[in-house]
């Protein structure tokens, strides 16, 4: 059991590198572009931040035919978004977090409804093609949201790292390709581990796919709440997870077709926590649009209590 793990800590390690990598390209390529500072951080840098759980959905759907080991992996990232990015945070800051109004409404809610959207396509067991439409259909309704909201002021500026454009292209291709690669182990060693301990792989997926691959939006938001930047902490956490629920989700149903799912045991209690979590999580950014450490710290048992659930209602 001990050799799996090991590589498993070998491949998140590898991802958090490549996904530096991919972030910085992401960034260079938005600046070039002249793309909006927001509409950057929900298209490009959410696919540098989100290519894990992008590529643990497709390949467990196209590659291992088990399509909820990824909804596992982006359901049980999405938890830990939202409560142990910003509780860690928090908890670092050397104040409380401030949040602006904007990232409450625009990401917050949005990425509430999102998780309600999905909660009902789920209903009748079944991710048809159709449904992927919807999804990727409701990211397009939250990019032009971004488009409206432009220009309220409420941003905080992040200064562009220049690079070469060989660098830029070096760093899309590559990191890109270097993450599904990753994946694939990933999943691989994944359920090496889970039968040789015994453990349901979705557990696997869920306690130790999602955490491994939310480190870079961990160490994103953690360096962002170190500078003060309280709302590119949030907005990094809520903003990776509309994509995710979307994209990462819709693409592999695109591929495979209809795409059959056990609404039972882990998967219709993970939904569920989601949801519960996204609305525990809004209400402590709601109050004063601040964090303070306490709140943090309980956000931070909230996804331990909610981890020891799973793997005892399993």
């Amino acid at each position: 059991m001990l050799i799996p793990l090991i590589y498993l800590v070998l491949i998140f390690a590898g991802m958090y590198l490549v996904c530096g990598e991919l972030e910085r390209a992401c960034g260079n390529t938005a600046h070039r572009l002249r793309i909006p500072e927001s509409i950057a951080g929900a298209t490009l840098l959410a696919v540098a931040s989100s290519s894990p759980e992008f590529f643990t959905s497709f390949l467990g759907a196209v590659r291992f035919g088990v399509f909820e080991v990824g909804l596992m992996a982006i359901l049980w990232s999405a938890i830990f978004n939202i409560t142990v990015i910003p509780g860690v945070s928090a908890l670092f800051s050397k104040e409380p977090l401030t949040v602006f109004r904007t990232v409450v409404v625009r990401d917050c809610v949005a990425y509430l409804v999102v998780t309600l959207l999905l909660l009902g396509l789920l209903q009748d067991g079944t991710l048809s093609r159709v449904d992927g439409i919807i999804l990727l259909g409701g990211y397009a309704v939250y990019i032009y949201v971004l488009f409206l909201m432009m220009g309220d002021g409420d941003s905080e500026k992040v200064e562009p790292i220049e690079q070469p454009v060989w660098r830029t292209l070096l760093g899309l291709l590559g990191g890109i390709a270097a993450i599904g690669l990753l994946c694939h182990f990933m999943i691989e060693q994944g359920s090496v581990l889970a039968k040789v301990a015994g453990i349901d792989l979705l557990i696997v997926s869920a306690l130790i796919f999602a955490p491994g691959t939310s480190v870079p939006d961990l160490l994103l938001s953690f360096m962002a709440a170190r500078r003060g930047a309280g709302s590119a902490a949030i907005s990094n956490a809520f903003g990776s997870n509309t994509f995710d629920l979307t994209v990462c989700l819709a693409v592999p149903v695109l591929v495979v077709g209809d795409t059959q799912i056990a609404m039972v045991g882990p998967v219709l209690w993970s939904v569920w926590m989601l949801v519960g979590t996204v609305i525990f999580s809004m209400i402590f950014v709601r109050i004063g649009y601040r964090l303070s450490r306490i709140e943090g710290a309980l956000l931070l048992v909230l996804f331990v209590a909610q981890a020891i659930a799973l793997v005892v209602l399993v």
